[in-house]
């Protein structure tokens, strides 16, 4: 795979992601309509990052299991998206999304963000965990779209994508 088709691919499943997040994200700022105001810009922030980790592992999980005899492509691929994610979402460096890579399940994978919000917020939220528990599985099933849409479709539907959604900034090499 050439560089040209790991940044046009990256930058696809980053950007129908990132979108993905800001929407999943905002309907869970709303099921939390009883928070504080003093408490919404952490709530984002933690939502944000944590949806992020989480939207990341998600892709690059599918990554590998749909180009697992094409390895170096698949590395390359997770390299770069991994680079976007930290980049333009601002997720930390620390390590803190690995916990989502040693978790089996979606109902795991639940618990721990839940867990996470709850730490963040320093209470829990019972409104914003039901709603996380009951729309999770669609956002996860929209990210496994959308890794096979970046793995399979043709560079110039991406490209053409990737414009409409308007982020001339990860045109440039």
């Amino acid at each position: 795979m050439t560089a040209d088709e790991v940044r046009i691919r990256s930058s696809y499943l980053f950007l129908a992601c990132s979108q993905a997040i800001g929407q999943f994200k905002a309907r869970l700022i709303a099921a939390s309509a009883t928070v504080p105001p003093s408490v919404t810009p952490l709530l984002e922030r933690s939502l944000k990052r944590e949806l992020g980790l989480l939207f990341r592992y998600w892709a690059t999980r599918q990554i590998w299991e749909r180009w697992e005899d094409r390895a170096q492509d698949a590395k390359a691929l997770n390299l770069a998206l991994l680079r976007l994610f930290f980049d333009g979402l601002k997720l930390p460096k620390d390590g803190s999304g690995l916990r989502y890579a040693e978790l089996s399940t979606l109902f795991d994978e639940t618990v721990e963000l839940s867990h996470r919000i709850t730490n963040a917020l320093g209470v829990e939220h019972g409104p914003l965990l039901k709603e996380l528990q009951g729309a999770i599985l669609p956002w996860r099933d929209a990210v496994v779209q959308y890794t096979t849409e970046a793995l399979e479709l043709p560079l110039d539907q991406l490209s053409a994508k990737i414009q409409e959604w308007g982020e001339p900034s990860l045109h440039a090499s």
